[in-house]
């Protein structure tokens, strides 16, 4: 039925129709138009598949994220979407859900479907099985790196946000200082981790100054966390979640434990999000930018694409404290 159509349009305006529907060179306005018209009338589309076959491309790119829910991930596929759609990519969107072996399942559905490229924020755990995609599908790590593993990573400067958090804090004198820390074995936590050990060597913070918990980046555990924190003897007098959904969580073990908030317990978050400066009080927060980081990675897999090969440096973003109410300062602040 195609095959008819094709001939009808061919026929219809006595010009190969595929010049015009599938952009593959100059054509006069009076063809464009001509051609256009009859493809509406007769409601015909090019077969997608063949084209691809035939220019051995598919212009789609897969991206695998570990929590479509949380909103900083939501504004990261904002901005990937975006800039696949300038580069004229279409964008097929994928949740692992925190899981390496679903992450292991939607990474070969996806290349099976022939995907010119792959953005991927990797689940926690092991990822030997990337090996067999290497030289053959163009990979980029968006947020989080994969350890052992030779693909370009697009990430903020994770450990700087989190020093100049953690700091910001003991410079004030707030401790002991408590830990929220996100999923480990996480590049993004162990990262963070790293940038509060430093501002604890700085500040001469006693090793049980600095209480550690494990919230795994999620409200519910983070909500624990925070509780089990708040709970400690002496109570820890601020609080830094490695995530937004953490930071929201541990507020609300805040006011549930009758405290106040900065006044008892000071709190500051790693990400923003669009009510974090509508909350009671206004949360502080270590500001990425997801929709700009999803751009990014966009671009740097393109640049794979186009050349072949692998980009030889990562991208290191910026990451930057917003100060708010919520730490002690002003609600205007930064």
């Amino acid at each position: 039925m195609i095959t008819l159509l094709k001939k009808t349009i061919t026929l219809t305006c006595h010009y190969a129709e595929s010049r015009v529907l599938n952009g593959l060179g100059p054509t006069s306005e009076d063809v464009r138009a001509r051609v256009l018209r009859a493809a509406k009338e007769l409601d015909y589309h090019p077969n997608w598949l063949a084209r691809s076959l035939r220019a051995r491309r598919t212009n789609t790119v897969g991206l695998v994220l570990p929590d479509i829910e949380n909103p900083f991930f939501t504004s990261l596929v904002k901005g990937a979407e975006r800039a696949a759609g300038e580069r004229g990519w279409n964008l097929i969107l994928c949740n692992s859900d925190e899981d390496v072996e679903r992450e292991e399942t939607l990474v070969r559905a996806l290349a099976e479907r022939m995907i010119d490229g792959l953005l991927l924020c990797p689940a926690a755990g092991p990822h030997a099985f990337l090996a067999r995609y290497e030289g053959h599908l163009p990979i980029v790590a968006v947020n989080r790196s994969i350890p052992g593993a030779a693909f370009p990573t697009v990430a903020a400067n994770n450990e700087r946000g989190a020093n100049e958090a953690a700091s910001h804090l003991l410079a004030k004198g707030l401790r002991p200082l408590a830990l929220l820390l996100g999923t480990p074995n996480l590049s993004t936590t162990e990262a963070r981790l790293a940038g509060c050990r430093r501002a604890a060597e700085a500040f001469a913070l006693a090793p049980e100054e600095m209480l550690l918990k494990v919230g795994y980046g999620r409200t519910r555990e983070g909500y624990k966390a925070a509780a089990e924190c708040l709970d400690e003897r002496p109570r820890p007098h601020a609080i830094f979640a490695f995530n937004n959904l953490m930071a929201e969580a541990a507020l609300l073990a805040i006011r549930d434990r009758g405290l106040r908030c900065p006044e008892d317990v000071a709190l500051i978050g790693f990400d923003d999000f669009r009510s974090a400066a509508a909350m009671t009080p206004p949360l502080t927060v270590v500001e990425q930018d997801p929709a700009g980081m999803g751009e990014k990675a966009v671009g740097v897999l393109g640049d794979v694409i186009a050349s072949g090969e692998a980009a030889v440096l990562d991208t290191v973003l910026p990451a930057r404290l917003l100060l708010r109410a919520s730490c002690g300062c002003s609600a205007s602040a930064g």
